[in-house]
């Protein structure tokens, strides 16, 4: 029987913390951004929401961009092999 390999978690784990961490920071830069212009403006409702969907759309294109090639390097499936016709 073959050993696992050791730190084997390592790598993804890391991967995925930052992913979360660029989630995290694109929405709340733009929470942040967009409470800021509504108190330069007066605005109260507008630029928090438009912050937030800026901030919302900075996180799933990103991520998706970032996550992409963490899909083809460590696969998809349940038992480490990449799905799909290769």
């Amino acid at each position: 029987m073959a050993k696992p390999e050791r730190g084997g978690w390592i790598a993804p784990t890391a991967y995925l913390m930052g992913a979360g961490w660029y989630f995290a920071t694109c929405i709340v830069v733009g929470i942040l951004l967009g409470l800021w212009l509504d108190s330069l403006t007066g605005l109260e409702p507008l630029f928090i929401l438009l912050g937030i969907v800026l901030g919302l759309t900075l996180a799933i294109g990103g991520g998706i961009r970032m996550l992409l090639p963490f899909m083809k390097r460590f696969g998809g499936g349940a038992n480490g092999a990449s799905g799909g016709g290769e």
